[in-house]
């Protein structure tokens, strides 16, 4: 059986949303401005990735597994894959989550609470509301070709945030993995596309301070998934910065009735 592996920001590796201009599913790829898709990679970020503590928890895990492997309750998944039942499931859940608090707990240890607070203020301040705000890990930021560490938060709702702890803005939402958001998602009730566009200008309006000077200089440009179950409004650069894939955009993504389903603004990442 395949052992389990285990890196930082292990639990946030499934991060896909929101870049895809016209998707709600979304995935972004280096290399395409439209669409992408995130594909964390934490061995070149900087910082520590492991202690005495989390080594620790790893060996054992590794030896419990090798164990439970052996002698433990098994069982075959729907694609005909062993996995753990009953005790041996539990035993191995309960190491796995020890794990990722001792990983978050590293991640976290050199940031201020005052920091970790504005992280709160900033998506709450994208949400609207207030909400319950989880960390999901580390990982280096899939934009860029400088390699720099960002952030992954994730609400009560199931909304998942980039956040950039240089600034402790958030660079991107949307749904989170395995999130069960309740979008409308009825074509024939969208507004007309006008109204959209006008409310997401007001959204970027209140949430990007410089979206006026964006409107002037960057190039616009709309789409709408099949069906209309979502719309995209993006506004990007006229050119690469040097040496990168990506141009820089700002970027929201609306339902057929106007909802918030994400948001971009990933300029900041190609400046700190």
């Amino acid at each position: 059986m395949a052992k389990k592996q285990f890196v930082i920001g292990a639990g946030a590796l499934a991060l896909v949303f929101g870049i895809a201009l016209g998707v709600s599913g979304f995935s972004i790829s280096k290399g395409s401005p439209v669409s992408a898709q995130v594909q964390p990679d934490n061995s070149a970020v900087a910082g520590p990735h492991t202690n005495a503590a989390i080594e620790s928890i790893k060996t054992e895990l590794d030896s419990v597994t090798q164990y439970e492997s052996a002698y433990g309750c098994l069982t075959f998944g729907r694609g005909g894959q062993s996995e753990f039942c009953g005790e041996s499931k539990e035993r191995i859940e309960k190491l796995e989550n020890k794990l990722t608090e001792e990983i978050h707990k590293l991640e976290l240890s050199g940031r201020s609470s005052e920091a970790l607070a504005q992280v709160k203020s900033n998506i709450e301040s994208l949400a609207e509301r207030k909400a319950d705000v989880t960390f999901e890990g580390t990982s280096a930021n899939p934009y860029t070709n400088a390699v720099k560490r960002i952030e992954q938060w994730q609400d009560d709702k199931g909304f998942l945030y980039i956040v950039d702890p240089v600034n402790n803005s958030v660079v991107q939402f949307g749904p989170g993995p395995g999130s069960k958001i309740p979008f409308e998602r009825d074509g024939s009730k969208s507004l007309p596309q006008s109204e959209l566009k006008a409310m997401a200008e007001e959204y970027l309006s209140k949430h990007v301070a410089d979206f006026a000077s964006v409107k002037a200089n960057f190039s616009f440009r709309e789409t709408s998934k099949p069906g209309n179950v979502s719309h995209a409004f993006r506004w990007e650069a006229k050119s690469k910065p040097q040496g990168e894939d990506v141009i820089p955009f700002v970027q929201v993504v609306l339902s057929p009735v106007g909802e918030v389903m994400s948001f971009n603004d990933v300029r900041g990442l190609y400046s700190n």
